[in-house]
């Protein structure tokens, strides 16, 4: 994900405000800080604890210890302008460019749900066609083509290419994972019930897994890549969002006691931070979930609109399909972030263990609930356990519950979302509200 630049200044502030309050601060570089967290968490302490003892001249600022771990620990993930990703030292499958708003895409490449006129007047514009797939699930047909140097706006596409502005077209964007860092010790989550103890099929749009992890000995895991051939996916997240829905630990229970997971991996990556997913490889996830008849997909990933990945869950959507969004982990300021912000997507804000709203979760009225996503204990990419934070660990909470609600009301949207309702605890203002939405979702006492 993007970090707005206000939050290296808050990171930048909170750092001088500790190490001015000693004459004997060392400079601590940011890489050594995200490298090193512990260890540095342990020095912050110890500072705080001798600048307290010590007579200064002016006021300093108060910050306490966990605001500071918060505000340090957001790990830093900018990217540069041109990004080449690449398979090999000899090969790049292709180039990420940054847009407006910080949104990222594929350099010069669009997308367009083409009937077969379209396609024709296509063809024989200056373009270079590089597939044109149906997609049998979703219904529809999709082109993609690079254009020229210089076409920079879909306003300008739609006249070069003699194309109706009622066509839907637009960039082949990047989509970013939503998971912030963690700062608590590892210890048990809660004890908690699954969500139900039914067999019950459900879908997940991210990066692999590592089926190798102990959390998933005896799972039923069904994966699938969407990227380039060469390319592969980073195991992190993925990992830890299937370690919540069906991983089993001494210090992790599943959402689901006895799921059926596909996993549509989707994401490369960027950087030892970020992660990145093109809006064509998620059309691509959905049609196969769709086609496997999956009734939950789960999405912890954000973005910008776009029309052709708003027609593609309208068409997952007219399947029978539910499909669930992280929230998105740019704060409380930020515009809205989709898929989540669509009206027919479920969008899920994160709460911590004190049900308060995690500090990075976006907010809007397109929230419609919140679950615990902030020091969650979940599997991780290395084999080991951890915690981990963010709209993209609520998620799964609610895709779990709509799963198990989906089976006891016979695949009937409307009882599951009713009932998924009725069982949201409200936080914020009475009824729905930009916050938590209708409420929070918490494992129940029993299975559903």
């Amino acid at each position: 994900m993007n970090i707005k630049n206000t939050r290296v200044k808050h990171i930048i502030a909170a750092s001088l405000c500790i190490f001015s309050a000693t004459s004997s601060a060392n400079i601590v570089r940011v890489d050594q800080v995200l490298g090193q967290l512990s260890p540095i968490e342990q020095r912050i302490e110890q500072t705080i604890e001798r600048a307290q003892r010590l007579p200064l001249p002016v006021p300093v600022p108060q910050i306490s210890i966990d605001e500071l771990k918060a505000q340090i620990s957001e790990p830093i993930s900018s990217l540069p302008n041109v990004l080449n990703i690449n398979i090999n030292s000899q090969n790049t499958a292709f180039v990420e460019v940054e847009l407006e708003n910080g949104f990222r895409a594929i350099e010069r490449q669009w997308l367009l749900m083409a009937n077969s006129q379209q396609l024709n007047t296509l063809k024989q514009q200056n373009v270079t066609i590089v597939s044109v797939k149906n997609y049998n699930a979703l219904n529809m047909s999709l082109v993609r083509f690079n254009v020229p140097q210089g076409v920079n706006s879909k306003s300008e596409l739609l006249k070069a290419l003699n194309l109706g502005e009622s066509a839907i077209l637009d960039r082949n964007h990047i989509y970013q994972a939503q998971t912030g860092e963690p700062t608590a010790k590892l210890t048990p989550n809660k004890s908690i019930a699954p969500y139900c103890t039914q067999n019950v099929k459900i879908g997940m749009i991210d990066s692999a897994i590592n089926t190798k992890h102990s959390a998933f000995k005896g799972a039923n895991i069904t994966t699938q890549s969407f990227l380039p051939q060469g390319l592969s996916s980073p195991n992190l997240h993925g990992t830890a969002i299937a370690g919540l829905i069906t991983g089993k630990g001494a210090k992790l229970n599943p959402l689901l006691s006895s799921a059926e997971l596909y996993s549509a991996e989707v994401f490369y990556r960027q950087s030892e931070y970020a992660q990145g997913a093109t809006l064509f490889a998620i059309v691509e996830a959905l049609n196969w979930l769709v086609s496997n008849k999956i009734p939950v997909i789960n999405m912890s990933l954000t973005g910008p609109n776009n029309a052709i990945l708003e027609a593609s869950i309208t068409a997952a959507i007219k399947q029978n399909v539910l499909i669930v969004a992280a929230a998105g982990n740019q704060g409380p300021a930020s515009q809205p972030l989709y898929p989540g912000a669509y009206k027919s997507v479920i969008a899920v804000s994160a709460i911590d263990s004190k049900n308060q709203i995690y500090r990075w979760s976006n907010k809007g009225d397109y929230i419609d609930f919140t679950a615990f996503g902030v020091n969650v204990v979940t599997s991780q990419g290395n084999r080991k356990f951890g915690r981990e934070s963010g709209t993209s660990m609520a998620a799964p909470h609610v895709s779990a519950a709509l799963s198990c609600l989906l089976l006891k009301h016979g695949n009937n949207k409307t009882k599951a979302l009713n009932e998924l309702t009725s069982l949201a605890v409200d936080l914020g203002e009475q009824g729905k509200d930009t916050t938590f939405g209708y409420g929070a979702i918490y494992p129940p006492k029993s299975a559903l």
